[in-house]
């Protein structure tokens, strides 16, 4: 029979906590992690986090469970006592030792004709679909779950990519190369993230899609530092920029100097604020405007380059 342990969140005023945290490490409890109170804030250009200094910090505390769930709660409320107010507990529950509760909050999801589930999916839950990217969360932005995401798929399900250079900025978890991959693209895929964790996904996820290795050349650092640009292709027919507004508008250096004549870009990442202002500055970069979606407040749009993008830079 597997241990129960018992999961307490406390709520724990934010002077105290260092000291409170310290504490817990000599107790009888196992200290899990903490998560100070962050507020949302919508800026021209998204959203952006800033910490609240006056709510308290949520921390969460583990221990065995060996008797009855109200004797433990009596014994913990006794701890935290002495503290005056200062913590109380908010919620408990009961967890497992080998605890994979986790995973159910990544599901199967359908994108257009093709799927996105991660490896540990039961069989009958896929045993209709046809086409399905294996994709496990990890530390690279990228389950499948964003409307960024799956609106760029629904497009590339639109479009043709098959023998097509494809150049993927902002890759992530590899979810879009790995589609372009699997439907023909010419290898390798370009895929370039600043986070160092992308790498390591990428190729988790590739084998999971039994795609080699050699099939995508990935990048790891910002696609306009000289360094990385001289590994880009020299023209790619096909660009995907899922990194936000301002930073799709600053890689359109880039985009000009690469995309092939008549090529097409999907741009997302875009909040619907910024939205005519990425637009604007593609358009007079020669840049045209061939379809749009949009998924709550992001907006996705695909774009088509003249023969002289280049030039009008």
């Amino acid at each position: 029979m597997e241990q129960k342990w018992l999961k307490y969140t406390l709520q724990v005023n934010q002077e105290i906590e260092d000291i409170f945290v310290a504490e817990l490490l000599d107790s009888p409890y196992t200290f899990g992690w903490s998560e100070p109170p962050f507020e949302v804030l919508t800026t021209e250009n998204g959203y952006d986090f800033a910490k609240n200094s006056i709510d308290a910090v949520t921390v969460y505390v583990f221990e065995p469970m060996e008797r009855p769930e109200k004797e433990h709660l009596q014994q913990l409320q006794e701890y935290i006592d002495r503290w005056h107010g200062a913590i109380s507990i908010r919620e408990t529950e009961q967890v497992l030792e080998e605890n994979d509760s986790w995973k159910d909050a990544f599901r199967e999801v359908q994108v257009g004709e093709w799927w996105i589930a991660p490896t540990w999916t039961e069989p009958d839950l896929l045993k209709e679909a046809r086409n399905i990217l294996w994709i496990d969360p990890g530390a690279a932005f990228g389950t499948g779950y964003h409307g960024t995401t799956q609106d760029i798929l629904l497009f590339l399900q639109e479009i043709e990519v098959a023998d097509k250079v494809v150049l993927d900025i902002g890759a992530g978890s590899g979810i879009l190369s790995l589609y372009c991959v699997i439907n023909g693209a010419s290898q390798p895929v370009y895929a370039v993230d600043i986070n160092p964790q992308s790498e390591y996904q990428i190729e988790l996820n590739a084998a999971n899609n039994q795609v080699a290795n050699t099939a995508l050349k990935i990048l790891i650092g910002d696609a306009l530092d000289a360094a990385v640009r001289e590994e880009l292709p020299k023209q790619a027919d096909l660009i995907l920029l899922n990194i936000g507004g301002d930073e799709d508008v600053a890689m359109l250096p880039v985009v000009s100097e690469r995309i092939a004549p008549n090529g097409h870009i999907l741009l997302s990442g875009i909040v619907e604020w910024n939205r005519e202002m990425v637009l604007s500055a593609y358009q007079q970069a020669g840049f045209e405007t061939l379809g749009e979606r949009q998924s709550e407040e992001w907006v996705t749009i695909l774009m088509k380059a003249s023969a002289n993008t280049s030039l009008q830079l």
